[in-house]
């Protein structure tokens, strides 16, 4: 029998970087993985979307190209060439962790892993089984789809978020079941492709962890792109009305429905356990996760779970540093899960992205606090890109200007967020933000002129006439 430091259950973000950092550190290692390497988000989730993200969003500019100069006399979508780079993206990243992995030295296992006790794992492969042991065992088994609580017939007239990423064709109608990240982005996605897409959700808000302002200010936003969301509707049903889809709902009380050529279930997700027999070896969990300490071991010791499997936040990035401070801990490098400072990103169309408190946080955690906020259209450099859309807003500490909360919605949100997440692990003083010399023209100084905000005024906004 093979004998490890560390076997780990699932190669996604989290299981991955974990083996990486573990082998650096000097140990034996395994991976086990039952599908491709690189897990959901490899797969079937953050790079396959952000693939057709591109695709989606290069085919809307096209539409304003004369703007800049460009004359385009024919353009139109080719969706399978779409779904080849999407393809062709993922096999390249998909081939990249396989050769991080054999470079490292760790061993990968192909099959379903099984807990048999705290330091020994089976692995089931095409009716073959192998047993492993180990010190040290990592559950990174994922998360899964969260599905309507409507009844299988009416699933089976849905696709999934798997089956969004590979249509073979646009549909003229789509209704998305759902108003998180993943709801967002396949709306956004499908819409600019073409179909009339319309949203349905039980929240009043679209992204509920999102600063609550951008959130309104984003479903204005789709609906000027024909997107409509509809709050407050509870599912009940999802008919077959030959060749489009009836969904049937209560909204206050009263029955009304929806129809579309195709219904989207993009819900969000909820931990996989993987089949794992985590009541019998007693791991502690729930149906919301795997319970762990700050440094990502159970109440079992040897067994650590990290990534979606524990539920805390469903981020790839999270996963990943949940890995390395589970590997760290096991050879004696303890450091505990900071998740203060966690930036997160929706790759809608414009961009949103959000560290630290929202504002409605601040006020009920009692802070005496300001915000500020500088509008995309006021910053040349995207004045010159044409992506005026959208804001930087600031809330700080109203006395000492500490910063404790950057919310973004316009071009590149996703990498200008990092200015603010490393401005609060550091303090968070947004005079250090203010006075920072930004080259120009960039889209950071619209962070720059919010943080002037904060200290009185931004310098490129005009003051209003008292």
């Amino acid at each position: 029998m093979n004998q490890y430091d560390v076997v780990i259950i699932g190669s996604g973000p989290g299981g991955y970087v974990a083996a990486l950092r573990a082998a650096q550190l000097g140990g034996k290692v395994a991976v086990v993985e039952g599908d491709r390497l690189g897990g959901t988000c490899l797969n079937r989730g953050c790079i396959p979307t952000k693939a057709l993200v591109r695709s989606a969003t290069l085919f809307a500019e096209m539409e304003h190209a004369s703007k800049f100069g460009v004359k385009v006399d024919e353009y139109s979508l080719d969706l399978p060439k779409v779904m080849e780079h999407k393809e062709r993206t993922v096999d390249q990243l998909v081939g990249g962790v396989e050769k991080l992995l054999n470079s490292a030295g760790v061993d990968v296992y192909r099959g379903r892993g099984q807990l048999l006790s705290a330091d020994k794992v089976s692995i089931s492969h095409n009716g073959d089984t192998v047993e492993i042991s180990a010190r040290n065992i990592i559950v990174a088994t994922g998360a899964k789809p969260m599905l309507p609580p409507v009844d299988q017939a009416s699933l089976e007239h849905t696709i999934s978020s798997d089956d969004a990423l590979s249509l073979e064709r646009v549909p003229e109608t789509m209704l998305v079941i759902g108003g998180g990240v993943l709801g967002v982005e396949f709306a956004c996605i499908w819409n600019a492709f073409g179909a009339k897409v319309d949203m349905v959700k039980r929240s009043p808000l679209i992204l509920p962890a999102i600063d609550e302002e951008i959130s309104r200010r984003l479903m204005s936003s789709l609906r000027r792109k024909g997107i409509k969301v509809n709050s407050g509707i509870y599912v009940k049903e999802i008919q077959d009305i030959g060749g489009k889809k009836r969904l049937v709902a209560d909204k206050d009380g009263s029955e009304i429905s929806f129809e579309a050529e195709t219904i989207l279930v993009a819900m969000g997700r909820i931990p996989n356990f993987g089949g794992l027999d985590l009541e019998g070896l007693g791991v502690e969990y729930d149906k919301n996760g795997i319970k762990t300490d700050e440094y990502m071991q159970t109440n079992i010791p040897g067994i650590y779970a990290i990534g979606d499997v524990v539920g805390r936040t469903y981020l790839a990035s999270v996963a990943s540093a949940e890995g390395i401070v589970a590997t760290e801990h096991m050879f004696g490098q303890p450091r505990s899960m900071d998740y203060s400072v966690v930036p997160g990103c929706v790759f809608s169309i414009p961009e949103v992205a959000s560290v630290g408190l929202k504002e409605s946080e601040v006020k009920a955690k009692g802070y005496d606090y300001k915000v500020s906020k500088f509008p995309f259209s006021a910053n040349g450099r995207a004045v010159s890109m044409g992506e005026t859309e959208g804001l930087v807003k600031l809330v700080a500490e109203k006395d000492t200007n500490r910063l404790l909360g950057m919310h973004i919605m316009g071009p590149h949100a996703d990498d200008l967020i990092h200015e603010g997440a490393a401005a609060l692990s550091m303090g968070g003083d947004a005079s250090k933000l203010a006075h920072l010399v930004h080259a120009h023209p960039t889209l950071a100084e619209a962070i720059m002129e919010a943080a002037h905000g904060l200290l009185g005024q931004p310098l490129h906004l005009a003051r209003m006439k008292r």
